[in-house]
């Protein structure tokens, strides 16, 4: 008879909801109707930002070097025309990016229009002067001009703001201006990441949906009834009603994992009420009345069918343990979704079960037997059976099979392999560095701990040193830092002679420089690459790197060359999203 018709309590508690049903199926749609009110305040919000973690000690060191010279986040708005340097096209590039750089969550535009007017300092400039005197500026070249002259960048440096989607709406509206005169589009990590919460939902609206049919579809044809699909499809609506109330009422969003917890409630669950079904049918064949027949084929399986959800539930509360939140909300709502699966199996599946008449046609009840899929069945248990030494070898060539391919297991992390290659993102992220620099930037953080330390030329000269080792790595295409704009500074007030776009060689020039880059360039840009007493320096690097494990390789050998060329008291740090 089963556990549970050895426990007199849970036996008369199946008596009850068998022979009261419509009680029963009217208390679950109230407790569903309470949490389907809550559904339309569900919110979607889906990042890659979800995957941070908060509490390493890494994503600590990112926020202070945060505080310390800003957001590093930047949207790259690309523009391509026969000429970046015609009149005409010059001037849209300098009406585009003085609406850009109004946005709210912009903390500073760079373009070429606003270099030419920070570089005009005695007389105006036409673009033929402005295009010849930045020819020997290595800082523009790749940074904001591709060698023909045909694509530039405006670039947006961002504040540090958790809700980036707005400043992307606003810029995409912006550059939809433009379209018709100028081939344009924005890339960065803020747009990978638009980009993935995009696709994420419309495949939350698409994959539910299709699951749902596919699995109806298979329960029709092995089942051959619409009550065997009807009554599991309807028990996971319930589940799937139930968990995402849940989700509204405490205020979570739907993120880039728990947008998971549907499709694996529809699989998960449907199995679950597979479970019953045919014993539900088998009791069917045996017994009067439906009332009987679902009392008994849940007393034989109502234990069987709680260890299984329990089993289930265990092993995703493992994953509560994990540091990132979207992870453990991903376990929290899974796991309230099973469980809910198990009291509606419980509760409405026999309610419902006992409410049903028997079939019209008695031979109906239970499952069709089709040929095919008996003939496969009965092949496997022969092979099992008559042949145990080829199955027990088939068993350990696949088993084999597995662990060799445990052993190609990769751990990384790569949002621009998550795209298709003919996505748009996919595409402008491996366009914008053929002409350009990538777009992922990478910090790395040199930190003297001695006052005034790089006003000093000679320790210029070494972070000069270090570029060109940072911009010899694989997937690096730029390196910019506060010594590539001292040494413009100093190329524009010596009236741009091409032998003085170099560095100083007396640390009271550095000095009258820095004057000077505050005037020409803005103090704000300062504070992005130096700290306040000149002890420490920033080195950004653009990179087409969005793979974790080409990162972590191209950390391991920056961290090397900086032990062994800075050694104490020299600290370090290479940080970015």
């Amino acid at each position: 008879m089963g556990y549970l018709s050895r426990v007199p309590r849970a036996e008369s508690w199946l008596r009850y909801i068998v022979y009261h049903p419509r009680q029963i199926i009217v208390l679950v749609f109230l407790v569903t109707l309470i949490f389907a009110l809550q559904i339309p305040g569900l919110r979607l919000q889906t990042s890659i930002y979800d995957l941070i973690i908060e509490d390493l000690p890494e994503t600590a060191q990112y926020s202070a070097f945060k505080e310390e010279f800003g957001c590093e986040e930047i949207i790259l708005v690309v523009v391509k025309s026969k000429g970046i340097f015609q009149a005409e096209t010059f001037q849209k590039i300098d009406q585009l990016a003085k609406k850009l750089s109004k946005i709210e969550g912009v903390r500073r535009v760079v373009s070429l229009p606003s270099i030419k007017k920070a570089m005009e300092i005695s007389e105006k400039w036409t673009l033929s002067d402005f295009e010849r005197a930045i020819s020997p500026v290595d800082l523009l070249q790749r940074n904001f001009i591709s060698q023909d002259k045909n694509t530039t960048v405006i670039s947006l440096i961002l504040s540090d703001v958790e809700e980036k989607d707005r400043v992307i709406d606003t810029v995409e509206e912006l550059i939809g201006q433009y379209k018709e005169e100028l081939t344009l589009y924005q890339i960065g990590m803020p747009i990978v990441s638009r980009a993935l919460a995009d696709f994420t939902r419309q495949d939350f609206i698409r994959l539910p949906a299709i699951t749902f049919a596919l699995i109806a579809i298979i329960l029709f044809v092995f089942l051959g009834n619409l009550r065997g699909v009807l009554i599991p499809a309807g028990s996971v609506i319930i589940a799937l009603v139930w968990t995402f109330g849940l989700m509204a009422w405490s205020g979570t969003p739907l993120s880039m994992l728990t947008m998971i917890v549907p499709i694996f409630l529809i699989a998960v669950g449907t199995a679950y009420c597979m479970y019953i079904f045919p014993e539900y049918l088998a009791a069917l064949k045996e017994l009067d009345t439906p009332q009987e027949a679902s009392l008994q084929c849940f007393l034989r399986l109502g234990f069987p069918t709680s260890l299984a959800v329990i089993t289930t539930t265990i092993g995703l509360g493992s994953l509560l343990i994990n540091k990132i939140n979207a992870i453990r909300q991903f376990a929290v709502f899974s796991c309230f979704g099973i469980l809910s699966m198990l009291i509606i199996i419980l509760t409405f599946l026999p309610a419902v079960m006992a409410l049903l008449p028997f079939p019209k046609n008695k031979a109906e009840r239970g499952v069709r037997k089709k040929a095919f899929f008996s003939r496969v069945l009965s092949g496997i248990i022969r092979i099992n059976i008559q042949h145990q030494r080829i199955a027990l070898t088939l068993i350990a060539i696949v088993a084999l099979l597995g662990i060799i391919g445990m052993s190609r297991i990769r751990v990384e992390t790569n949002p621009v392999d998550f795209f298709k290659k003919d996505t748009y993102v996919a595409q402008n992220f491996n366009d914008i560095y053929q002409d350009m620099s990538g777009s992922f930037p990478i910090s790395v953080a040199l930190d003297s701990h001695s006052s005034d330390y790089f006003e000093d030329p000679a320790h210029l000269k070494k972070i000069a040193q270090l570029q060109r080792f940072l911009g010899s790595l694989e997937g690096v295409d730029k390196t910019i830092s506060f010594v590539d704009y001292l040494k413009l500074v100093n190329y524009a007030t010596n009236r741009y002679k091409k032998e003085l776009y170099a560095l100083p060689e007396e640390p009271f020039e550095v000095r009258m420089l820095v004057n000077s880059y505050k005037t020409m360039l803005g103090e704000d840009l300062l504070k992005t690459f130096m700290n306040l007493d000149f002890s420490k320096v920033n080195i950004m690097l653009r990179t087409h790197i969005s793979s974790s494990k080409d990162f972590l390789e191209t950390q391991r050998r920056i961290e090397a060359y900086l032990e062994k060329n800075f050694p104490r008291p020299f600290s370090f740090q290479v940080t970015g999203i």
